[in-house]
């Protein structure tokens, strides 16, 4: 079995100075990793991604990490001898657009989630790099790593994120279900089909995304199952 890793990564030029805007001209400096499998955190130089950090993406269980399917794996790709969009991912932003429908910042979710913030910024990793200061790069895309990690870790507990609204006037709930909770999925699959079978109503509990007024978000209802077919009921 591969590993589960979280990832991220620092650019050595930000769009403005590439053609196109396109990811893949913006070239690495430091790529941050955290695999679950060994506890172990790592940072790879750009010398180092085709020989020693391509082998482990390849060999991956799942990829891990925030707007990294529109960002840091184009950014990666051409050190890499195979496509990245053959690599299995999680993307927690994308889970953030589904459920809200705008775009939030890694920042704004671990501190509405995390009572956290990021330790710095992309820009401060481009001046780095042109001051030769990996030492600094290599310490903020790892902090992010780890903000990223315990971000994915709270929302595999809880089943759940937070953001706060644009405005930041209003604290979301991110409804989040993620590939690694399998079983679960396999024990309510069970339970909706039996209840479907015997004609019983279902009582589930669920979260509003918005919490307002001191309201609580947890949400209380029973359901008639109508037709269950893995991993969609109606």
């Amino acid at each position: 079995m591969g590993e589960r890793l979280v990832l991220d990564l620092e650019t050595q030029k930000e769009f403005s100075e590439v053609e196109g805007r396109k990811p893949e001209l913006l070239g690495v400096s430091v790529v941050g990793v955290y695999s679950y499998q060994e506890n172990r955190y790592d940072a790879y130089m750009e010398a180092d991604v085709a020989l020693k950090l391509a082998p482990r993406l390849q060999a991956a269980e799942l990829l891990i990490g925030f707007n990294i399917r529109r960002f840091d794996l184009p950014v990666l790709q051409p050190y890499l001898p195979f496509s990245v969009n053959t690599l299995p991912m999680l993307d927690i932003i994308e889970e953030a657009v589904k459920n809200l429908g705008h775009r939030v910042s890694l920042d704004s979710l671990a501190q509405a989630t995390l009572g956290k913030s990021k330790s710095g910024s992309g820009l401060d990793a481009l001046k780095w790099f042109k001051e030769g200061r990996f030492d600094l790069i290599t310490k903020y895309c790892l902090d992010d790593v780890k903000l990223t990690k315990e971000i994915y870790d709270y929302g595999k507990e809880h089943g759940r994120l937070f953001a706060t609204n644009r405005f930041g006037t209003e604290k979301l709930q991110i409804p989040v279900f993620w590939p690694d909770r399998k079983r679960d999925l396999a024990t309510i699959t069970k339970m909706l089909t039996e209840a479907f079978e015997k004609r019983l109503q279902v009582q589930v509990e669920y979260l509003s995304q918005s919490v307002t007024g001191g309201e609580s978000a947890q949400r209380v209802r029973n359901i008639d199952v109508y037709h269950v077919r893995e991993p969609y009921f109606e």
